[in-house]
């Protein structure tokens, strides 16, 4: 069984708390270049750059600042919220072309919880469970919701990140940032678990966070290096957010909207989009419903 898991400074998912205590950061390889067998991905985020506003100075610390509020408030305002989750799975032949895609539904429901300690907690759940065997190959992917967090203040400073200037996002003015993860830090973002380790990873990406709210409407990421250990050579991710309105309109959240992930370990080289719709708030009879759920599961 693998499971691909985001984790944050203290975010720790069910499945994996049994693991915390031996999770390991594992050295990573230089990056590499990739070749002809990479075209279905795409372009590393260092190597296509979009272009910015010429002449255009980028308030990094404001940018920064009232990023941090809104991911802020997101944690502040949303407790827990259940969408409907498509994922479609396609595997790579060796040629590099996409095989039929396979396409599972389910009920999804995200917690966002902050702790007295002041560290956060996120937790997924499919169809009332968290069973990773829900997923093709038996490959779970998960984190999604979490992968924003990076820029909440408390988290802010394990990653260096700079302004590339003033962008554009669907038709809209965005301040590109790039970050890495730093190499000293001692909790890695995102985890690979693989026959019950679990291999710390360390990312670097870019953000696109829009000028007027900043929101964040866009994550890209990329591995800072390869980890040979177990065979993990690549693992590209592309995040788009929408904002979606709760309490009939009175609240406004981003969400993720669509994850674009592509990865190349042992072996297993596949594409998995995961698509969200249906957002709601948890409320008392969405409750039920998922008890009802997870009984039955």
């Amino acid at each position: 069984m693998i499971k691909l898991q985001g984790l944050f400074f203290g975010v720790f998912f069910t499945l994996l708390l049994a693991l915390a205590a031996q999770a390991q950061q594992t050295p990573l390889a230089a990056g590499y270049q990739r070749t002809r067998i990479d075209s279905w991905v795409p372009p590393d985020v260092d190597q296509d750059v979009p272009q910015v506003a010429p002449g255009t100075a980028c308030p990094l610390t404001g940018v920064l600042s009232n990023a941090g509020n809104r991911v802020q408030e997101l944690v502040k305002n949303v407790d827990k919220y259940a969408a409907t989750e498509v994922v479609e799975h396609q595997s790579v032949d060796k040629s590099g072309q996409l095989r039929p895609p396979e396409i599972r539904k389910f009920n999804y429901l995200v917690s966002i919880t902050k702790w007295p300690s002041g560290s956060m907690g996120v937790e997924e759940y499919r169809d009332g469970g968290s069973d990773p065997n829900q997923f093709p190959e038996h490959v779970a992917t998960v984190g999604t919701p979490s992968l924003v967090l990076i820029f909440h203040p408390d988290l802010a400073k394990d990653f260096t990140m700079t302004c590339e200037g003033l962008g554009q996002w669907q038709g809209q003015p965005a301040w590109q940032i790039r970050f890495e993860e730093r190499s000293d830090t001692k909790h890695p973002t995102s985890f690979f678990v693989m026959s019950g380790r679990a291999f710390g990873l360390r990312l670097r990406g870019r953000a696109w966070i829009l000028a007027d709210s900043y929101q964040v409407g866009r994550l890209e990421t990329d591995l800072a290096g390869a980890i040979p250990e177990i065979g993990l050579r690549l693992q590209h991710e592309d995040i788009e957010y929408r904002p979606v309105r709760f309490d009939a309109g009175k609240t406004e959240m981003w969400l993720p909207s669509n994850c674009d992930l592509y990865m190349d370990f042992r072996g297993h080289r596949f594409y998995r989009r995961h698509h969200f719709t249906d957002f709601k708030l948890f409320s008392i009879e969405l409750q039920q419903s998922w008890g009802e759920l997870a009984h039955l599961d």
